[in-house]
C-alpha cells in the first residue's frame, strides 16, 4: 500500500532519542501527536498549526496533575492557542481514559466534547456526566456531541463520520481531517452478550489525516469489535494508516492480524504504564495495573514487529508480558514505541508524509 519515504537516519545522542523518517523541510506546515506518559492510561494531544485536540484524558491514579502540567507547558509554548482545545474526545467511559477530564475542563477552554453516548459506566463515566450536565444546565459553553455507531454505518460512503464537532480544526493553509470510524452500538451485531456489554467494544475509533500523513486511534476495542470494523471497511482504504496507537494498551485482545493487514503501519505507539506498576514484593499484583493486566503482550509486540518495516534509531530493551503478572525481557528494534519505556512519545508529521519521532527517555 504505502511506500515509506526516506531512510532511517542516525542522530547524535541527546537527552531525547530521535528517529528521523526523512527530514522535514524547514518552514513546512506540521502537526505533532504527543502520546503523553500518564502511566497505565491514555491521553494523546494532537497539535496543529492553528489548533489542538485531545484524545482521552486518562491518567494512572494520582497522576492527574501531570497531565494538567503537560498541557500547561504546551499552552505556554503555544500561547497563540489561548489555552483552548478545539475538541476533547473520550473514546469510552473507563477511568484510565477519563480520570483527568474534569481537571482538564476546569483548567483549559474546551470548545467541543465528543464521546460514544455510553457514559453510565461506574468505572469512569462520572467526569463525563459532570461535564455534560454543566453544558446542559448552562454553566459551561462546551458543546456536547455523542456518536452512535449507526451514524457512521448509515452514511452513503465508508469514509467515516465528519462534522464541525469532530473535524473542528481548519487552518488557513492546511486542513487536517478528523473522522470517527466507529461509535457506541445500540444493537448487538452478533457478538456474545459479554462482548456486547463490554464498554471497550463501544470505543470511538478515530482517524486523523494531515495531508498525506495518517493516524489511527482505536481506544480499547477488543477482537469482536475490531473484526466488525475491519469487515465493514473491507475493500476500502479507510483503515490504511501510517501511525497506529496500539489498541487497548497492548492487551492480548486489542490488536488483530486482520487490522494489521488493513493498516500496514510504519510505526506504532503503545500508551502503557511501567511494566512493574502494581507489582507487590511477593510477586502478586494490585488490580487494574500494568503488571496485573500484563501489558503489553509479547505476541502483540511480535505481531507489530512482523508487520512494521524499518528500525528505531537504537534498539530498546523492554519488559513485555507473556500473560498477567508474567514478564520477560525483550529487545525492540523496529519502530515500536511505548510510554512505559520511552516516556512521552511525540510524532512530528508533515503534509507530504514525513515523520520525526522523538522520545522523552
Amino acid at each position: 500500500m504505502h511506500e515509506w519515504r526516506g531512510r532511517l537516519c542516525q542522530v547524535l545522542q541527546t537527552a531525547w532519542a530521535v528517529v528521523v523518517l526523512s527530514a522535514a523541510p524547514a518552514g513546512a506546515q506540521i502537526m505533532r501527536a504527543h502520546f503523553i506518559d500518564v502511566g497505565q492510561a491514555d491521553a494523546t494531544l494532537l497539535e496543529f498549526p492553528c489548533g489542538a485536540v485531545l484524545i482521552d484524558a486518562g491518567t494512572q491514579q494520582d497522576r492527574e496533575a501531570e497531565l494538567v502540567a503537560f498541557l500547561e507547558d504546551f499552552f505556554d509554548r503555544r500561547s497563540d492557542l489561548e489555552r483552548t482545545l478545539n475538541t476533547v474526545f473520550i473514546t469510552h467511559a473507563h477511568i484510565d481514559h477519563t480520570r483527568a477530564l474534569r481537571d482538564v475542563a476546569e483548567n483549559f477552554n474546551i470548545v467541543n466534547y465528543v464521546d460514544n453516548g455510553r457514559v453510565e459506566s461506574l468505572s469512569g463515566g462520572g467526569d463525563q456526566r459532570w461535564l455534560i450536565r454543566e453544558s446542559q444546565e448552562g454553566r459551561s459553553e462546551v458543546r456536547v456531541r455523542q456518536i452512535a455507531d449507526s451514524e457512521v454505518t448509515e452514511l452513503p460512503h465508508r469514509n467515516g463520520l465528519r462534522d464541525e464537532f469532530i473535524d473542528s480544526v481548519e487552518c488557513s493553509d492546511c486542513d487536517p481531517m478528523i473522522r470517527v470510524l466507529s461509535g457506541g452500538l445500540a444493537e448487538n451485531p452478533g457478538w456474545s452478550p459479554g462482548e456486547f456489554s463490554n464498554d471497550n467494544n463501544h470505543s470511538l475509533s478515530i482517524r486523523v489525516d494531515f495531508g498525506e500523513s495518517s493516524f489511527l486511534f482505536t481506544g480499547d476495542l477488543e477482537e469482536a469489535a475490531i473484526e466488525t470494523m475491519v469487515d465493514y471497511y473491507d475493500g476500502f482504504d479507510t483503515l490504511d494508516v501510517d501511525l497506529y496507537q496500539v489498541g487497548h494498551h497492548g492487551s492480548h485482545n486489542g490488536t488483530t492480524i486482520s487490522l494489521m493487514q488493513a493498516m500496514t503501519p510504519h510505526a506504532a505507539v503503545c500508551s502503557v504504564g511501567k511494566w512493574d506498576f502494581g507489582r507487590r514484593p511477593d510477586g502478586s499484583a494490585r488490580p487494574f495495573t500494568t503488571f496485573g493486566y500484563g501489558h503489553p503482550r509479547l505476541h502483540v509486540i511480535e505481531m507489530l514487529e512482523d508487520n512494521i518495516a524499518g528500525r528505531r534509531s537504537r534498539p530498546q530493551a523492554v519488559m513485555v508480558a507473556e500473560g498477567a503478572r508474567r514478564f520477560k525481557p525483550h529487545r525492540i528494534r523496529d519502530r515500536i514505541y511505548g510510554t512505559g519505556w520511552d516516556g512521552t512519545v511525540s510524532v512530528r508529521a508533515t503534509l507530504d508524509r514525513r515523520y520525526r519521532i522523538t522520545t522523552e527517555n
